[in-house]
């Protein structure tokens, strides 16, 4: 796991690692139990998911119920990563519809909560892609997220607030 997630930072590993049928061991190992093989795997899907083509075919390949569930994770790491992940799937318009079908907002509002500040921007990052969408906007507030992205604006942390001010503007 190690030595794809260090060949995942390169833009041109990024396709070849799908090219190669890389996906579908990483979602598996999604499942794992091992919080390290955890860090890994996410740390290489964030990577990869920078690229259009992965971001649909991790979908495909079915990480959108790992993930989510690794939102609720309690180790360190874990759940900042997951939602980085997300981050950048819901970067996909027909992902951000998926993502939510997925019931991800309870966690990610739960996120933004969070004491660490790098959890909360990932989490509010991936809201603000998710709120491109009208109808995911409608679930957000649904979800009594209003007032969760009310406290994110008073964040001192620039980023968390230039993401929640997106998403009350969308």
């Amino acid at each position: 796991a190690v030595a794809i997630r260090n060949l995942s930072f390169s833009p041109e590993n990024e396709i070849r690692i799908a090219a190669e049928n890389g996906i579908v061991p990483l979602v598996a190992a999604l499942r794992s139990t091992d919080p390290k093989i955890h860090e890994h795997v996410l740390v290489t899907l964030r990577n990869i998911s920078s690229n259009q083509d992965n971001k649909v075919r991790i979908v495909q390949e079915g990480a959108l119920a790992p993930l989510v569930f690794l939102l609720r994770s309690t180790a360190d790491l874990i759940p900042q990563l997951a939602a980085g992940v997300l981050r950048n799937l819901a970067s996909n318009l027909v992902n951000q519809v998926k993502i939510v079908q997925e019931d991800a907002l309870p966690p990610l509002l739960g996120l933004c909560r969070a004491q660490n500040v790098a959890i909360v921007e990932q989490a509010v990052g991936c809201l603000r892609n998710l709120s491109v969408n009208a109808e995911n906007e409608v679930k957000i507030v649904a979800a009594n997220g209003l007032p969760v992205i009310m406290q994110c604006l008073k964040m001192e942390d620039r980023a968390v607030q230039e993401h929640a001010a997106v998403i009350v503007r969308n």
